[in-house]
């Protein structure tokens, strides 16, 4: 199945929603941008993100979740760019897994 990125974007930093990310969505499937911005990638949707990381009035981690697009820019540590770039690479379907490819 095809993956798919999206960020976290909490209001304040959690340790609780940073710690429910590293155990559900391990390397190299997060990507801990900021104590506030977390990308997660995976055949995922949004809602089951919100619950698995915790976000709501109930647990007390307020935020939201948005699924990306392949487009993106700007200026920032290349350790993001790597991420984008292996996340993208993974939305790709490998030829050699389809029916009928050549070989």
């Amino acid at each position: 199945a095809p993956m798919s990125t999206f960020a976290v974007i909490l209001n304040e930093p959690s340790a609780e929603v940073e710690r429910r990310i590293r155990d559900a969505y391990p390397l190299p499937n997060h990507y801990a941008f900021s104590p506030t911005v977390y990308l997660v990638a995976g055949d995922l949707l949004v809602d089951d993100i919100i619950e698995t990381v915790g976000i709501g009035e109930d647990s007390g981690a307020a935020g939201f979740v948005v699924r990306l697009n392949h487009g993106y820019g700007g200026w920032t540590n290349r350790g993001i760019w790597d991420w984008f770039a292996r996340a993208e690479e993974l939305k790709r379907p490998r030829m050699d897994s389809l029916v009928g490819a050549p070989r």
